[in-house]
């Protein structure tokens, strides 16, 4: 079955992740003395869904982002700071598959795959250049 986009709606706290999560947060630029937070990250994520296209609103940090993808189309996606990349959305099976082929404007490949456990826990797995790890967040009820 694949990815139900609108179920992602809800709030979210991190809930687990690999060895080594942290360090591919580092190469994705997260500073070191912000890890802990997001380690422990909650975050508020709003979906609708209109055939192949979404609007993905999330909050964290008290800062807020929206954007609207289509699947299978290259898309430029701004986050909550600021910062501008280009990204591509697919459906593979059961997960929802985001890949950039830029993610730092030097040519670093970054691409992750969420997929539903259960309806409460969504599974990620992500791959930073050769670095491979997961993580996984837990709705808050």
């Amino acid at each position: 079955m694949p990815f139900d986009i609108a179920k992602e709606t809800g709030t979210w706290k991190a809930s687990g992740n690999s060895d080594n999560y942290g360090e591919i947060l580092q190469k994705l630029g997260v500073p070191p003395d912000m890890l802990p937070k997001v380690l422990e990250i909650e975050y508020s994520v709003e979906m609708s869904v209109s055939g192949d296209t979404f609007t993905y609103k999330i909050t964290e940090f008290g800062q807020t982002s929206v954007n609207t993808f289509t699947l299978g189309v290259e898309s430029e996606e701004k986050d909550a700071w600021g910062t501008t990349r280009m990204v591509t959305y697919s459906m593979e099976g059961d997960s929802l598959v985001n890949t950039y082929p830029s993610v730092d404007g030097k040519g670093l490949k970054f691409s992750s795959a969420r997929r539903f456990l259960d309806d409460n826990t969504i599974h990620t797995e992500l791959k930073v250049g050769d670095l491979v790890g997961w993580s996984e967040a837990k709705r808050v009820v």
